[in-house]
């Protein structure tokens, strides 16, 4: 640490890092340029607006695992708003940019490119970009103004200067090309989330809210149009409308500035009050902003709501409700990289499919917002669905983003935010979780455990009753044999047989043949008996073959006691063909019977396929529901 002297105020001036070579003069705003052990007044410098931010010159954080302190910062306004760029410096000597905007924080730190550097002027949203090997993604575009600094500063501010810069993002990268200088700057970083930069020494905080949170205290002023009053509870907050008579107010330093009357037909109430707390994911959130929007299709109009939420900590969040349906939503800080004529893609391993595809427009707004609103305002917007997720793009001429948006029940939405009563359901949601889907993988499960258990008692029957042939023997039928009777070689039975199966394998063709059976015990004379008829034709017809019929038949005796057997064959033969039959008579001792256990899988396999077809309606009515026409596959 080096002290010095302020020239102009006889202040004391500290300089932290060694590569800090212009400071800023706490108490007369003085620009001070270091060079060896003497200070420089180059000027005063501008005032900074003041947007209520938490951290503060002398803040201390950590990234990635070091230390930082915050040692200056640079504030640049644009269109929308403004936006803080804090000067850090880590333990090591190494110095690098705490980037907060729109409630999102991003450390980064200059790089050298080997690659060209494409113009500002070319650049799109969504437009590929390499550099040193990586690809990247345009995601913003803005033209804004350094308008003031504070603390020690590389560079000099002075009294502010104009930059071009676009903002670049990969799966797992952050990078800002700044066009204020030639060539230009590039800086590539991380998005990090408030609550891991775990800052201390931050700005006065109000009381902590229910859940632990430390609060900004929110700011309170009049109306500019009508007196009414309201107030701002973030230093993201670039716009209020005014509930009262519906002007959009850009929030300018401590005073307000009427922007624009909103061209508001119908005053909307929102159903979740501005002011509302609840608590999502953990986390305690407050009602601030209100917005409707809508989606023309095929001349028929579609319109949302959709609710900013807003926590100290955890910045922002959207709450939106469609037909009763309701989504929690946040803004991603790593979206994927795909073209907009993807019809699907996959990311963390679910698959996300093209659902909507229109242009927004924003309708009504009452609330804080953290970017200049304004009713008509529209941008071009793709929803991909895998439920209970949905991935929005919205696009506009200077920017894209991403936001992922999951399910949210209405009842639990209800419990949240202590409302009474919630909005009626109606139709299928793009992303709304299939009901019946749990109902089908637990059918299915229990489809397959009994279909393995039937399966186990099936093959126990089959190894602990296995079969046996007890007697196989050719008979000649001969149509010429007048008693047409024929009795069977002997077979012993030593044990009682479950079941005794008698089958007929014949060699007719072109005929039938009508059997009866007998089965005799040879020492008590009991019988039992069974009829068949065996009919087999087959032939050519335009140079085609058929058959009908099948020459071999069999039948089943159960429950046949220990014993001598023989069987008594009585037959007829029919006319169609004189030739003689060779009938191979076989008996099998407890045979393997599959036929029950085929009629019991179909039988199980019923309640799965009532299931997935009921599964499957639901998926149906989702994708009608789709302005593109898909359906789930």
């Amino acid at each position: 640490m080096k002290r010095a002297i302020c020239p102009s105020c006889g202040a004391p001036v500290l300089f932290h890092s060694a590569a800090s070579i212009y400071a800023v003069c706490e108490f007369c705003r003085s620009t001070l340029l270091r060079t060896g052990e003497d200070l420089q007044n180059l000027g005063r410098m501008a005032d900074l607006l003041d947007d209520t931010s938490r951290i503060q010159i002398g803040s201390e954080g950590t990234f990635r695992s070091r230390h930082f302190l915050v040692v200056g910062r640079i504030q640049l306004k644009y269109e929308a708003g403004l936006w803080n760029e804090w000067h850090i410096l880590f333990d090591d000597g190494r110095s690098a940019w705490l980037a907060e905007a729109a409630g999102e924080y991003i450390v980064s730190a200059q790089v050298s490119v080997r690659e060209p550097i494409p113009a500002f002027t070319v650049l799109v949203p969504e437009m590929a970009v390499t550099l040193d090997g990586r690809q990247f993604t345009v995601t913003d575009l803005e033209t804004a103004r350094c308008i003031s600094g504070q603390g020690e500063l590389p560079f000099r501010v002075a009294a502010g200067y104009d930059v071009n810069t676009a903002d670049l993002r990969s799966n797992d990268r952050f990078l800002t090309i700044d066009y204020s200088e030639t060539p230009p700057l590039v800086f590539v970083g991380q998005s990090t989330t408030f609550v891991d930069l775990k800052l201390v020494n931050l700005r006065e905080a109000s009381e902590p809210s229910a859940g632990g949170a430390p609060q900004v205290g929110a700011r309170a002023f009049n109306c500019p149009h009508c007196a009414a009053p309201l107030q701002i509870h973030s230093p993201a907050i670039e716009s209020v409308a005014c509930d009262a008579c519906g002007s959009i107010i850009g929030i300018d330093n401590e005073n307000v500035r009427l922007l624009a009357r909103a061209a508001q037909a119908l005053r909307e109430v929102p159903w979740l009050p501005l002011g509302s707390r609840g608590s999502l994911h953990g986390v305690d959130w407050e009602v601030i902003g209100f917005m409707r929007r809508s989606t023309t299709s095929e001349g028929t109009e579609y319109p949302w709501s959709e609710y900013l939420l807003f926590n100290a900590t955890d910045g922002f969040a959207w709450l939106i409700e469609y037909q009763g349906h309701w989504n929690f939503a946040r803004t991603l800080a790593k979206p994927p990289s795909v073209s907009r004529k993807q019809p699907k893609f996959k990311l963390d391993g679910k698959e996300f499919k093209l659902f909507n595809r229109g242009k927004a427009q924003v309708t009504y707004v009452v609330g804080e917002f953290y970017w200049r609103v304004t009713v008509g305002e529209t941008c071009a917007v793709d929803d991909y669905v895998c439920p209970p997720l949905m991935l929005s793009r919205e696009v506009t001429a200077k920017e894209a983003s991403w936001s992922q948006a999951e399910y949210l029940e209405a009842a639990d939405l209800c419990a949240a935010f202590r409302m009474k009563t919630p909005l009626p359901r109606s139709g299928v949601y793009a992303n709304q979780p299939n009901p019946l889907a749990e109902t089908h993988r637990t059918t299915c499960s229990l489809f397959w455990k009994l279909a393995l258990a039937a399966t186990a008692v099936q093959l126990a029957f089959t190894f602990l009753f296995a079969s046996q042939l007890v007697l196989k023997q050719q008979l000649v039928l001969s149509p010429q044999n007048e008693e047409a009777t024929l009795t069977s070689q002997e077979f012993v039975l030593k044990s009682r047989a479950r079941a005794l199966l008698v089958r007929h394998a014949t060699d007719v063709t072109n005929n039938w043949l009508s059997l009866s059976t007998t089965l005799v015990e040879k020492n008590t004379g009991e019988s039992y008996q069974g009829e068949q008829e065996v009919s087999h034709y087959k032939g050519v017809d335009d140079g085609e073959s058929w058959s009908e019929g099948s020459p071999s038949e069999e039948m089943v005796f159960k429950a046949v006691p220990a014993g001598t057997y023989y069987l008594v064959l009585e037959y007829e033969l029919g006319t169609d063909d004189a030739a003689a039959v060779v009938d191979t008579l076989e008996v099998v001792r407890n045979p393997t019977v599959w036929s029950n256990f085929v009629l019991l899988l179909i039988f199980l396999a019923i309640f799965p396929l009532i299931s997935r077809w009921r599964r499957n309606a639901f998926e149906a009515r989702r994708w009608s529901e789709s302005d593109l026409g898909g359906k789930d596959d």
